[in-house]
């Protein structure tokens, strides 16, 4: 009898997967600073929804109507072109199940959002890396990018802001992208809301675009899931015939989405003093001695530290119950930086605090070397 495992699609076994961050649960008392989740709980209206969502026992609108069209008042599109997910990953598998065929491919620019690769490898794609420029600017190769589209490729992804280096592209970059591609392009702007810039007007004017948001970062939803795209018009009849019943998301996390979004100027109030304490977090960790802050449009900042790998202090954070996040592959070029999310004034402190007497440590012990 053959192997259970050789039931298993030939592309699976050569498939890397995606590695998420190693943290803590979310009931434990660590300090979580890896998953780039808002510092804040959903607003006072979501959490009203919340709390009084009763009817658990009936499934949600099928086609999520009263959602869709309050995140189109949001970001100004007709709600019968959006098409929404439990998050952008199931969102973005929306868009693989339409397009993707065993060898197409799919362009990215590394070091990006991890899950691109493994998401659509999963579908059969060849997922082709068109490397950013070096650091600081870690700007897009724009050119390499057009060269790279062949006869095969059906999408190309720009994560803009982008993670995990936090840089915004120049939109002339982007559209010029857009504007000489002969296939799909999805911008995705999970951290728009913090950058204060969209690509949202592109996808009036092309037909290939597609804008990807998410109430996991500004909104504080990440454990309730809500993903949304907006995509052209000619697309939603196949979108729909592909999307999954109630857009796998539940009642309630509908409820708390549209309440959100009905509370939008608490969440902008929210925005603006994380994008204050990101500011603050930046500026003192220059401060020290062979430190260097990338800029961010994000929620988050990368930080490179005085090491070639960083993963010895991330550890070190670690075992004081401060996770940050870590890229160790040497692919990805940012072994010596961590990632860190804006946390509350207090945790941003502690990390501070605990990076800083790590880094001293770490020089005394060499230091301590060099004379013996």
């Amino acid at each position: 009898m053959p192997a259970i495992t050789d039931l298993l699609r030939p592309h699976l076994r050569a498939r890397k997967m995606y590695a998420p961050a190693a943290s803590p649960p979310v009931y434990t008392r660590a300090v979580r600073l890896d998953w780039n989740e808002s510092p804040f709980p959903p607003s006072p209206k979501a959490r009203r929804a919340i709390e009084t969502h009763l009817n658990g026992n009936r499934y949600p609108d099928f086609l999520q109507t009263a959602l869709r069209e309050s995140l189109g008042r949001y970001i100004d599109a007709p709600a019968n072109r959006i098409i929404a997910g439990a998050g952008l990953d199931d969102v973005l598998n929306t868009i693989a199940m339409m397009v993707i065929e065993p060898g197409d491919e799919v362009i990215v620019s590394e070091p990006t959002f991890g899950v691109y690769r493994s998401l659509f490898s999963l579908h059969g794609a060849s997922v082709r890396n068109v490397p950013l420029g070096t650091r600081p600017e870690f700007a897009l190769d724009t050119a390499g990018i057009l060269d790279a589209i062949g006869d095969r490729t059906k999408l190309v992804i720009v994560c803009n802001p982008n993670n995990p280096t936090g840089t915004h592209f120049a939109r002339e970059d982007v559209e010029r992208i857009v504007d000489e591609s002969l296939c799909l392009v999805a911008i995705d702007e999970a951290y728009a809301e913090f950058s204060g810039r969209s690509h949202r007007d592109l996808v009036d004017k092309y037909q290939h675009v597609v804008i990807l948001r998410t109430m996991s970062k500004f909104a504080g939803l990440a454990g309730f899931r809500v993903g949304y795209g907006v995509f052209p018009e000619i697309l939603m009849p196949w979108l729909r015939e592909i999307a999954p019943p109630f857009f796998n998301i539940s009642a309630v996390a509908a409820a708390a989405a549209i309440a959100s979004l009905e509370d939008v100027e608490h969440l902008r109030a929210n925005v603006a003093t994380i994008i204050e304490w990101r500011e603050h977090l930046g500026a003192e960790l220059l401060s020290i001695d062979g430190v260097t802050v990338f800029p961010s449009a994000t929620n988050f900042l990368l930080v490179q530290l005085p090491m070639d790998d960083a993963s010895p202090v991330v550890g070190a954070l670690a075992a004081n119950n401060v996770f940050v996040r870590h890229f160790p592959s040497p692919a990805l070029g940012l072994r010596d930086c961590l990632r860190v999310s804006i946390g509350t004034a207090k945790e941003n402190e502690l990390f501070l605090a605990l990076l800083k007497a790590e880094l001293e440590r770490k020089r005394g012990a060499r230091s301590t070397m060099e004379r013996g």
